[in-house]
Formats: structure tokens, C-alpha cells, sequence
């Protein structure tokens, strides 16, 4: 669950992320996942809750950096170049938190 003060926006901006419309509620909402997980968005509900990304880095396992990206960069998107790690490349985004999101796509398994 990732806690936000700038719900609107990042319902939209996860929204596009994901390609999927989430499952709404009043100061929440959940966006599943193609293998039975879920992302889910909620306001503050108490005084000092941290509503930023800090050190955390969120991964999301695509098909395809180079269409991952070119679809998000049409929508206003900021994507960085793919970097090259250890089995595969990640592309990394920013989401209107300012929390770290990267792309990841693994090489082929031979």
C-alpha cells in the first residue's frame, strides 16, 4: 500500500502505469495484478504518515522495456534510458511522490 496526499494524481499516473483501472473507494483505491497481487493507493488516515518515496524502489516485471516505455513517454512520462544489470535491463520512472518505480525486464534463459 503506498500512502498519498496527491491521491488524484497517482491514481492516474499508476492508472497508465499498469494499463488497468483500479477498483475505486472513498480515500483508496486497488489496482490488481496479472498474478493475483495488487497495488494499492490510501490517503494519510492518521497525523505523520510518510507520504513520500524515501529509499524504497518499487519493481515491476514487464515484457518489453523498449514498449513499456515508448507507451508512457507518449503520455507525458519521464522514463530513463535502460541500464544494463545483472540479467536483464531496468528503466526507471518517477511517480508523482517522487517514489522510485523501475521497469524490469529479464534476459532470455538459455
Amino acid at each position: 500500500m503506498l500512502i498519498t496526499e496527491r491521491f488524484d494524481e497517482c491514481r492516474a499516473f499508476y492508472a497508465l502505469l499498469l494499463d488497468a483501472q483500479p477498483t475505486p473507494g472513498v480515500g483508496w483505491a486497488r489496482f490488481g495484478l496479472a498474478d493475483g497481487s495488487w497495488i494499492a493507493l490510501h490517503t494519510p488516515w492518521r497525523p505523520g504518515m510518510t507520504t513520500t518515496g524515501g529509499s524504497q524502489v518499487m519493481l515491476l516485471e514487464v515484457d518489453s522495456l523498449e514498449n513499456e516505455s515508448a507507451r508512457l513517454s507518449s503520455s507525458g512520462v519521464a522514463c530513463s534510458e535502460p541500464h544494463e544489470i545483472p540479467g536483464g535491463a531496468v528503466v526507471t520512472i518517477t511517480d508523482p511522490d517522487g517514489r522510485t518505480i523501475q521497469l524490469i525486464a529479464y534476459s532470455a534463459q538459455d
